[in-house]
């Protein structure tokens, strides 16, 4: 059996899945050995089976994803690049003019070929551009339906 729905809703199934996953890893770590006179609070064989449907249903989702994503994939790799630019430009170096530096208290001019107003001008631009990006995003997730097992929604539920 199959269940259709949009994009948007099997990213948060993924999402979903995801932390139920490092949920059930996280109790495998923890209970997996217990001292011999403690009763162990879980079931680690179980959590085991799960982790592998929880696995198995991961990427049975991403597959659907990346097929119900070929229609806007140029704009997801643009968005990405767009925010690392934006990283880019937060971690330049924008100091300009004289400092006094060091122990000696002396004076040290620094110059910035590209200025702080420039790169607030810059982020700024690509900020709109992102906006644009995950606006044509978000309206393409949720118009678009993908089709995925029934088995994918009874596991997120």
């Amino acid at each position: 059996m199959t269940a259709q729905i949009s994009l948007a809703k099997a990213l948060k199934l993924k999402n979903r899945l995801a932390g139920r996953l490092a949920q059930a890893v996280s109790d495998i770590q923890t209970y997996n050995s217990v001292l011999e006179e403690q009763v162990s609070k879980v079931d680690v064989k179980a959590l085991l089976a799960k982790r592998v449907s929880i696995t198995a249903a991961l990427v049975e989702l991403k597959v659907a994803l990346y097929n119900g994503n070929l229609g806007i994939q140029r704009e997801l790799y643009t968005l990405a690049e767009r925010k690392g630019e934006i990283d880019f430009y937060r971690m330049l170096n924008t100091r300009d003019g004289i400092e006094r530096h060091g122990y000696q208290n002396t004076s040290v001019t620094y110059v910035a070929t590209v200025s702080k107003a420039e790169v607030d001008e810059k982020i700024k631009l690509l900020e709109t551009e992102v906006d644009s990006l995950q606006d044509r995003i978000d309206s393409y997730n949720h118009a678009t339906k993908i089709t995925i097992p029934q088995s994918i929604l009874d596991l997120a539920s």
